[in-house]
């Protein structure tokens, strides 16, 4: 994972476009090429989550764990800035487990859900997956809710780290938003 934030850092610094191999499951299987313009970290208790704007296979601002990119390369190309680029190694750091908190099944979960966001859209495939995964290790709503809290949290840090939320990132928050009520609870849920 240190490898894969240096490569982003430095790309990202240098306004350089990257291309990652982005692992979509926490399962494995095959990985996707993503084209995309690195602009920060932001550190969770449980990974480390890449805010970008992704041109290729589909536009606009995504979130990506790091710990899903095998693989980080130039992009064959520069960008011009859409907000400021503050991709620091030390402030991603090396994400550890609080075990007390997150526990594997959590963990599994918060990388179900993620996953599924990645392309900024869920198929009932993935939404199924997810709801099996919870009834099958008994996530109770308030653990639910407490991933569910902890993802919205990342992304709106990151989307407020500039002092701008423009069109795309209202869009953004409000896609997140549906999808985790649809998974049972979101922040604009009573």
């Amino acid at each position: 994972m240190q490898k894969e934030i240096k490569s982003l850092a430095e790309l990202g610094g240098g306004n350089r476009l990257a291309s990652l191999r982005y692992r979509k499951s926490f399962r494995g299987g095959n990985t996707l090429t993503r084209l995309i313009e690195p602009y920060s970290f932001s550190r969770g208790q449980e990974d480390v989550m890449l805010r970008c704007y992704q041109l290729e296979p589909d536009e606009g601002w995504r979130f990506f764990a790091v710990n899903k990119i095998s693989q980080v390369t130039d992009g064959g190309g520069s960008f011009k800035p859409r907000t400021s680029v503050k991709l620091n190694i030390d402030a991603a750091g090396a994400a550890v487990n609080d075990q007390a908190i997150w526990t594997d099944d959590l963990l599994a979960y918060s990388e179900l859900v993620s996953g599924a966001l990645a392309d900024d859209r869920v198929t009932s495939e993935e939404r199924e997956e997810i709801e099996q995964f919870a009834k099958d290790r008994s996530l109770t709503i308030e653990r639910r809710r407490f991933v569910h809290a902890a993802l919205f949290y990342r992304c709106l840090s990151a989307v407020l780290d500039d002092g701008v939320i423009d069109a795309q990132e209202r869009a953004q928050l409000k896609f997140l938003d549906r999808v985790l009520s649809s998974l049972g609870w979101s922040i604009t849920d009573g």
